[in-house]
């Protein structure tokens, strides 16, 4: 009689492969490259998508990336690994035209690096894999060596799951929809990283789409107009932000000294109140803000316009929107200014949220995990190794990779300044758990007797 293998149980399980995920396993692999006769890291890749693309609903024509390229998914970490952009521009054969450029790389050359990393990986990710949950399966004796990762194919709706003794959550940041925007967003009223596609449906649509509303006053609101300008000259473009105007990022260098590893440090060793007001002093080098090539762009726009008499970019300085009705025509934007309270009323085609995004305080899919994950301040406990802090009856290691700006600082999140640092971080103490806990057996599933904790024995942990 035939009896089914049990599923392997990975020394780690990775939830997302985009950047974050990327820089770890080059990480991972560069080490084992070193160490040919030791053991390898048995790791498994799961990402949602259909591939690693790198923000590809906002590869706009002529934007470029916020960062030195340098600073990339490995050199930081070690300048000789095979997963660096100057390997890649080697291998393209674009790295004498490149040295010719200055400036800043496109954004479309860099996401062609990060798939191109991705594609070096030599443990292939699963793609089509959205992680609904991270489930802790418990031992005979009551404590959790080990979690279960289920996700789903969003392509069909199947269920896959995967064992790990370490899970790394690397899925980002979500969407922020501001409250007033929330029952209207469609295929009229749509978040920025949606963009490109979104955009392609309404032309698709074959109803006229000309007048658009940008909500935001950062590089990505401040790209979309530049963008919706250039694309159609005889759109009209509402820009609505609520202050004096677009502001210029804060580009002292002493100031973006806080994306380098000694400010994470300092900022780590903080409390909560002095690192909220260190925070604060750190958002204006990222957030809600333009550089000065965007800024220059839409001063000339803006003039351009006037001088010309267009009146086709509309400039809505210290505006809010207060309310929000979409119709399967249009979208009516019922607006104040934000000192005088002045009301006012704007009728698009559709509004673009470039609204920015918002980090979890726990991670949809470690709901499950809830119970072992300790409390810091009336937050998840983490590790200066981005490692969540779990009790007694857990040793999974939990590891919340990028979405920890709140405790590790500014260069911790979106930015790709401390993205091959972070993933040395990650990987040295994931890397030494492993090595103290044995291994069990390759192709047990854990101890006789192992079920999702207070799950019922009988049942089978994905449903069907």
């Amino acid at each position: 009689m035939h009896t089914p293998t049990a599923p392997p149980v990975h020394d780690v399980v990775v939830a997302g492969f985009g950047p974050s995920g990327i820089a770890l396993a080059a990480a991972v692999e560069d080490h084992d490259d070193t160490r040919p006769g030791a053991p390898a890291l048995r790791a498994a890749y799961l990402e949602r998508a259909a591939d690693s693309a790198w923000q590809p609903h906002q590869v706009l024509p002529g934007t470029d990336i916020q960062h030195h390229f340098l600073r990339d998914l490995a050199t930081p970490r070690d300048p000789g690994s095979r997963f660096t952009f100057t390997r890649f521009l080697h291998g393209s054969g674009r790295f004498y035209p490149f040295t010719l450029l200055g400036g800043y790389v496109s954004r479309l050359e860099w996401s062609e690096y990060v798939q191109w990393a991705a594609a070096q990986v030599r443990t292939a990710p699963e793609y089509h894999r959205e992680v609904l949950r991270v489930e802790p399966v418990a031992d005979g004796d009551g404590v959790v060596r080990t979690a279960r990762v289920v996700s789903r194919d969003p392509r069909d709706g199947t269920l896959h799951e995967h064992l790990g003794r370490n899970v790394v959550l690397a899925t980002g940041h979500v969407p922020r929809i501001p409250a007033v925007f929330a029952d209207a967003v469609g295929e009229r009223v749509f978040h920025a990283s949606e963009f490109l596609p979104r955009m392609q449906a309404l032309a698709a649509s074959g109803e006229p789409v000309r007048r658009y509303a940008v909500i935001g006053a950062g590089q990505t609101a401040g790209e979309t107009v530049l963008h919706l300008a250039a694309a159609d000259p005889a759109a009209q473009i509402h820009s609505l932000v609520r202050h004096q105007g677009f502001r210029l990022y804060e580009l002292g260098h002493f100031s973006n000294e806080a994306y380098f590893p000694e400010a994470t440090d300092y900022f780590y060793g903080l409390r909560g109140p002095a690192r909220e007001r260190a925070l604060g002093q750190a958002r204006a080098t990222n957030y809600s803000a333009v550089d000065p090539d965007v800024s220059t762009a839409l001063y000339q726009a803006a003039y351009q316009d006037r001088l010309t008499g267009a009146d086709r970019l509309h400039l809505h300085r210290r505006t809010e929107v207060t309310g929000v009705e979409a119709t399967a025509t249009g979208v009516r934007l019922e607006t104040a200014e934000v000192f005088t309270r002045e009301a006012g009323l704007l009728e698009v085609d559709a509004v673009i949220l470039c609204t920015g995004y918002t980090e979890p305080e726990l991670p949809a899919p470690l709901a499950p995990f809830a119970a072992h994950l300790r409390r810091e301040e009336g937050r998840l406990a983490v590790t200066r190794a981005f490692r969540a802090e779990t009790d007694e009856r857990c040793e999974v290691g939990i590891y919340l990779d990028g979405m920890t700006e709140w405790r590790h600082g500014i260069a911790s999140a979106t930015s790709f300044s401390q993205m091959a640092d972070k993933a040395d971080t990650v990987h040295r103490d994931l890397r030494r758990r492993v090595e103290e806990r044995p291994r069990p057996a390759a192709g047990a599933a854990g101890p006789r007797g192992a079920r999702p904790a207070g799950a019922d024995p009988g049942r089978h942990p994905v449903p069907a």
